[in-house]
């Protein structure tokens, strides 16, 4: 019996530290990545997931690269490198589903760097834009409501380092305003490149300081 009882143990504790392990690469799947470089201040990027290069180079502040297959797995190290160098700026670890796509940031300015990841959406809804916000500012209030030029809301209570449920809104140009959750006091008026029916988009909030905060958007389709 103490014999069995102790087989019993290390088994537990092998499959634990195999599910738990660093890259566990899925050698026969792979992933869809986005990667975009939200950073005000950062320096041209680099990407890498586990340990292989997927972008070198070149991703500068505002910059979003197309998708572009990547491993699959569990517990992946995702890092952002400055151009050149072999070590990380800002570093993540996440699980990517095959077959699956996301958008990964880099996010926030010097020792508040970080990398963050999102699940991606890509069913389109005819007739309209399909739209989500992600709040990555440093300064912006730590929950925000992002709302319409005429008042409306759009988002409520959207928190810091976190992505909206998906909306749909009407083709055309989009006027918004931020603001801290439930507050009047604008933190800035935004206009935004016209969305267009069948398009699915990310617009993202990111700013190190109140004078800083910018509002961009990307297109995933």
């Amino acid at each position: 019996m103490k014999t069995l009882l102790a087989g019993a143990a290390v088994l537990t504790i092998a499959v634990s530290f195999t599910s738990c392990k660093k890259n566990d690469v899925d050698e026969s799947g792979s992933a869809n990545l986005k990667i975009v470089n939200a950073s005000p201040s950062s320096s041209a990027q680099s990407f890498y997931l586990a340990n292989n290069v997927v972008v070198q180079g070149g991703l500068n502040f505002g910059d979003a690269k197309g998708y572009i297959a990547a491993n699959s797995g569990n517990n992946l190290e995702a890092q952002f490198r400055n151009e050149g160098s072999s070590t990380a700026f800002a570093t993540g670890k996440f699980n990517f589903n095959n077959g699956s796509s996301y958008t990964v940031f880099l996010a926030g300015d010097g020792q508040s760097a970080r990398v963050k990841l999102f699940p991606d959406d890509l069913s389109p809804v005819e007739g309209k834009a399909k739209v989500r916000f992600v709040h990555l500012s440093d300064a912006a209030p730590a929950n925000i409501d992002i709302r319409k030029a005429s008042g409306d809301n759009l988002i409520v209570n959207l928190a810091h380092d976190n992505a909206s449920n998906y909306v749909s809104l009407d083709p055309g140009i989009l006027s918004l305003q931020v603001f801290a959750t439930g507050q009047s006091a604008s933190l800035g008026n935004f206009d935004l490149s016209a969305f267009a029916a069948g398009k699915i988009y990310t617009v993202y909030i990111t700013g190190s300081t109140t004078s800083t905060i910018t509002v961009h958007q990307i297109v995933h389709n």
